[in-house]
């Protein structure tokens, strides 16, 4: 029977024995923007290798801005990289950044806010890249409502959905700013703040490593 282990924090694995592993690593969502912008999701990327020795697992971590690369390395060389989302809601510079010989994905796009005073509610984050193809999208804020803000991308295999973006209640007898909510583990996208004073962005998810043999 296979055995998995899954960190998200920085560890140390060691194998005494020559075994097949199959190493999947999330980079960390981005936040959302003060802007309005949805956080973009964090990349995956698979790699399977037959190793013996100590694996170093750094997981990306959830910041203030962009989500933090996750990498698995055999001593200086780096087996396995998944860079985390953007603050701005973007995923370019994911493809540069991949390392993974199986297999590598992208997080989901966290949508802009498209700027006009008629709609100041935010913009949904992106899901996580996943083992079988590419995060989810957030939602545009022209999806939201008065009483539901933009969805976040949803996750699949195991990767983080993307928050909510903040948008103005404006149910009956109350008319409020209902804040974004923070990407769901491992590394979904923050959503993005109404576009007006206060900050009510939230934050991305952290990263993930899982080894299985």
């Amino acid at each position: 029977m296979a055995t998995t282990l899954t960190y998200t924090t920085d560890s140390t694995a060691s194998f005494t024995a020559s075994v097949a592993i199959t190493m999947v690593a999330y980079g960390a969502g981005g936040r959302g923007s003060l802007t309005g912008n949805g956080g973009s999701g964090g990349a995956c990327a698979v790699t399977i290798k037959t190793f013996t020795g100590s694996l170093l697992i750094t997981v990306g971590q959830a910041t203030g801005s962009d989500g933090g690369d996750t990498y698995i390395k055999s001593g200086s060389v780096i087996i396995c990289r998944a860079p985390g989302g953007k603050h701005d809601g973007t995923i370019a510079h994911q493809a540069a950044l991949l390392v993974g010989s199986a297999l590598m994905t992208y997080g989901g796009q966290g949508s802009p806010d498209f700027v006009g005073y008629g709609s100041y509610n935010g913009a949904a984050g992106g899901a996580a890249g996943w083992a079988s193809g590419s995060g989810a999208d957030g939602q545009s804020a022209f999806t939201s409502t008065r009483l539901s803000g933009a969805l976040g991308g949803t996750g699949q295999g195991g990767a983080g959905n993307g928050g909510s973006g903040a948008f103005l209640n404006g149910g009956p007898a109350v008319n409020f700013v209902e804040p974004a909510t923070v990407g769901a583990a491992p590394g979904g996208g923050g959503g993005g703040s109404y576009d007006y004073g206060a900050d009510t962005s939230a934050a991305g998810a952290v990263g993930a490593v899982t080894l299985t043999f």
